[in-house]
């Protein structure tokens, strides 16, 4: 994968946020996002197509459900 240069990320946010940025700002940022990145490729890695995450609409609505049925504790 290619790396992330805090250049980059020092031209991207000036042109498409018109948002100055110091170098060491950006050399944080384009470390923190490569990071990201790379555990993004190692997550998608896995073949997890099909697992619900722990906190998706679905799970939270059946959480509510199952609460909603459990008889009150007072």
């Amino acid at each position: 994968m290619a790396e992330l240069t805090p250049e980059t990320v020092m031209r991207v946010a000036r042109e498409f946020y018109d948002y100055p940025m110091t170098a060491e700002t950006a050399a944080v940022v384009a470390k923190v996002a490569q990071g990201m990145l790379t555990d993004a490729l190692r997550l998608s890695a896995l073949g997890l197509e099909g697992v619900e995450p722990p906190f998706s609409y679905a799970t939270l609505m059946a959480e509510a459900e199952r609460l909603r049925r459990e008889p009150s504790a007072t």
